[in-house]
């Protein structure tokens, strides 16, 4: 049990970690909801505050109970309701993110992820108060007052990802390979199938998209949850670094991109040998196994297939 706590607080203390760091709270807030549950769950007194707990997480859509727990547009994001609901977000996320944070770090990952869940939430409020009001009108009705879960956020990795190595190629549950932006796009028209989760999964999937594209020219949508988060550290005492004050012009993806655009004769150009030896290589030990050389080399090639 000491082990596991030591490793659990090393992964917090490890800096560029956002993706284990994400995935742990979710978890905590999983089990921890399931344990209190089970502890409540004896007399019908309790129970009612298992439902009141419950409530502090989900975002409930119609604004008048939304108003009345802003905090909720932040909490769903960490929140599952069923065990293959997280498993699947959660290897989701690792699978993606894991690729994104070495491009950008791990800040700009955390921004991501909470702006996902944010424009997923706020776009769900919006679509099921417009449905409301005319339900018959639009031929829907089926739209639950209530979501839960970090798929909005989820989708606003894979997307950002995908903007940014769309041609990326990997083995699917080591089975095939398969280019990301396909199976990206796979993922998100399936998630139609419940109109509940399609509407803030497009949303998030949306903000990924457009983080990058706005990152490469020099703007980060994130800039406001860096500028609290900074604010947070220094109430602690803890000095803001240089590098976290840096222009967002600096950013790992704007530079990238921009080499890439002014590419002369003399640089390198990644060979098609190179480029199928390192997708041999992911195939059988993991995009981890990977050198930063390694990684850069598929990062060039998938600008030049853009």
């Amino acid at each position: 049990m000491a082990s596991i706590i030591e490793d659990i607080r090393g992964a917090f203390e490890k800096k560029d970690n956002a993706v284990i760091k994400i995935i742990l709270i979710n978890l905590f807030v999983f089990v921890g909801l399931i344990v209190l549950g089970f502890f409540l769950s004896f007399s019908d007194s309790t129970q009612s505050i298992n439902q009141f707990i419950q409530r502090q997480f989900v975002l409930n859509a119609p604004l008048e109970q939304f108003i009345r727990q802003p905090w909720t547009l932040f909490t769903y994001s960490f929140h599952h309701d069923g065990f293959f609901h997280i498993l699947f977000n959660m290897i989701t996320l690792y699978w993606f993110g894991m690729m994104l944070q070495d491009f950008i770090g791990g800040q700009k990952l955390v921004n991501i992820y909470l702006l996902g869940g944010l424009l997923g939430g706020l776009v769900y409020i919006f679509i099921h108060n417009l449905l409301a009001l005319a339900p018959e009108s639009f031929g829907i009705n089926n739209i639950s007052a209530t979501i839960g879960g970090a798929s909005a956020a989820v989708f606003a990795v894979l997307f950002a990802t995908v903007t940014l190595v769309p041609d990326y190629e990997f083995y699917f549950f080591r089975l095939f390979l398969v280019k990301i932006k396909y199976l990206a796009w796979a993922f998100l028209l399936l998630s139609f199938l419940n109109p509940s989760s399609g509407i803030s999964h497009a949303a998030g999937a949306l903000i990924g998209f457009s983080y990058i594209k706005l990152l490469r020219s020099g703007l980060d949508l994130g800039s406001p949850i860096e500028g609290i988060y900074n604010w947070f550290k220094s109430l602690g005492g803890e000095k803001t670094s240089k590098t976290q004050k840096k222009s967002y012009s600096k950013s790992p993806v704007y530079n990238m991109s921009t080499a890439s655009k002014n590419t002369t004769s003399g640089e390198y150009t990644p060979r098609q040998e190179d480029i199928d030896a390192i997708l041999d290589k992911i195939g059988k030990s993991g995009y981890e196994s990977l050198s930063k050389e390694e990684k850069e080399i598929l990062y060039r090639a998938s600008q030049q297939k853009d």
